[in-house]
């Protein structure tokens, strides 16, 4: 059973929005594309886990997708997916990494061959293991118990192949079309319950209470003002920018394409990149609107949280 359904990350959309709202002869514009491609490719893993999950039987588990808490020690650590059950608890770490690559226990690297030779990776087995830890004490603080917890590091890319992959190694690490098996045994040699029904269910509720979304400040990691962000009504079927609005509608010049709504996503780039508030005049400026009247009446069709009243009204872009 879903408890927490998998989303994009915070991390990902907005990667997303610059990507559409940096120029591509920006100096960063190469740097950005090539985050986006690296959390694309993650996003693009975790998702390949859903089909094999569904072999799980439904009243067995609850599942959590990018679930994010904070430790005892106030350390904040995200699980791709955790799956929790009456015995124990289950962390899945997805890599969605091609090419021959090899575990190197004695310094703790993954290794991927490339044609320059090789390219070292930080180790997912190590990951998994202080992620076990976190998971561990923030239970015992929450819950009071100390439920086993488990881990297992998913290769999702069928393009993967593992080399001199040790017995120890191949007890932590499994291929995705494995990953039934290797959960079946998992269960079978924890079978015995530690939590009740109840207690599950009641833990199930915490942990969704006490997931806290990531947040990424796009602008000051890469070190851009508002002035270089392309601004306008972004055409959702050409991508020109910026639309015009006319008879309560979005035109697109290049391409005729009509929207009643295209601005939900630029304002949606708007909080992602520049921030989650804005005022009548941020947004009539960012819209390439020439009324405030009719920003005002859009911001208001939106049933946006605000404060304030006048000139002095802002709305927050939750």
């Amino acid at each position: 059973m879903i408890k927490k359904v998998r989303e994009k990350s915070i991390r990902l959309l907005t990667m997303e929005a610059g990507g559409r709202r940096v120029y591509k002869n920006h100096p960063v514009y190469a740097q950005i594309e090539r985050e986006l491609g690296r959390q694309t490719a993650g996003y693009k893993g975790e998702c390949a886990l859903d089909y094999y999950l569904t072999f799980l039987p439904d009243d067995k588990y609850f599942i959590f997708h990018g679930l994010r808490l904070e430790d005892p020690k106030n350390r904040h650590f995200q699980m791709d997916t955790f799956l929790f059950s009456l015995s124990h608890g289950l962390i899945l770490e997805s890599k969605y990494i091609s090419g021959e690559l090899e575990f190197d226990e004695k310094t703790s690297q993954l290794i991927r061959k490339v044609p320059e030779g090789h390219e070292t990776m930080g180790d997912p087995i190590s990951q998994v293991e202080r992620h076990k830890e976190q998971l561990r004490s923030w239970m015992e603080k929450h819950l009071g118990k100390v439920v086993p917890i488990t881990g297992q590091v998913v290769l999702t890319n069928k393009n993967a192949i593992l080399l001199n992959a040790s017995p120890s190694i191949m007890k932590k690490v499994t291929f995705l079309t494995n990953l039934p098996n290797r959960m079946k045994s998992i269960n079978e040699n924890l079978p015995n319950p530690i939590l009740s029904e109840k207690e599950l269910r009641k833990a199930a509720r915490m942990l969704n209470q006490k997931h806290a979304p990531d947040q990424f400040d796009f602008m000051g990691y890469f070190k851009l003002s508002q002035k270089e962000i392309i601004t306008g009504v972004i055409c959702p079927e050409c991508s020109h920018s910026p639309m015009i609005r006319k008879s309560a509608n979005w035109i697109c010049l290049e391409c005729g394409c009509k929207s009643k709504n295209a601005h939900i996503e630029a304002l949606q780039d708007y909080a992602l990149l520049c921030g989650k508030s804005i005022s009548n005049k941020q947004a009539k400026e960012f819209l390439h609107l020439s009324s405030s009247s009719v920003t005002f009446q859009i911001l208001q069709s939106m049933n946006l949280r605000h404060t304030g009243t006048k000139k002095g009204r802002v709305y927050f872009l939750d």
